[in-house]
């Protein structure tokens, strides 16, 4: 399976809707409860297509992933796969050139996760630990043998 990134554009924004829906309502009704009307509302006032790349497969969209670069750390921001093609290895091949970007600029990376989200437990394979947490997320925080 080959999967590339392209940038997000406005034509996208009822896909990333759809996706949204389809990947987050089970874990934002289980930690506050979905409100359609509010969450649509929501994701329409912070939609930002410039700050997010679509996740394609074979010329299918099938993904986003949303990523901020600072000086001294990567944040992951989100990274959304639709449920027909989770568990395929997709999160690790979006997240690995991540790390190793990471690792040759010498800075941690870092991500928000709902602790009901069983995407820890791909975080935890990659080798990212718990650094905090909040009332709703696990702060996690990836970085190589001395690096801060």
């Amino acid at each position: 399976m080959t999967v590339l990134l392209r940038h997000a554009t406005q034509e996208d924004y009822d896909f990333l809707w759809w996706l949204h829906c389809a990947t987050m309502k089970p874990y934002v009704e289980q930690t506050w409860g979905w409100e359609e009307t509010w969450q649509a509302q929501y994701f329409q006032e912070h939609f930002e297509p410039t700050k997010l790349d679509i996740v394609e497969s074979d010329g299918v969209p099938i993904g986003y992933l949303s990523v901020e670069r600072r000086e001294d750390l990567i944040f992951l921001r989100q990274v959304e796969i639709a449920p027909d093609h989770q568990s395929r290895g997709i999160g690790t091949k979006l997240l690995q050139p991540l790390l190793e970007e990471a690792k040759s600029r010498q800075v941690p990376v870092e991500l928000y996760v709902l602790k009901v989200n069983p995407a820890r437990r791909l975080y935890e394979r990659l080798g990212f630990t718990i650094s905090r947490e909040t009332a709703t997320h696990h702060i996690m925080r990836w970085h190589r043998a001395g690096t801060i």
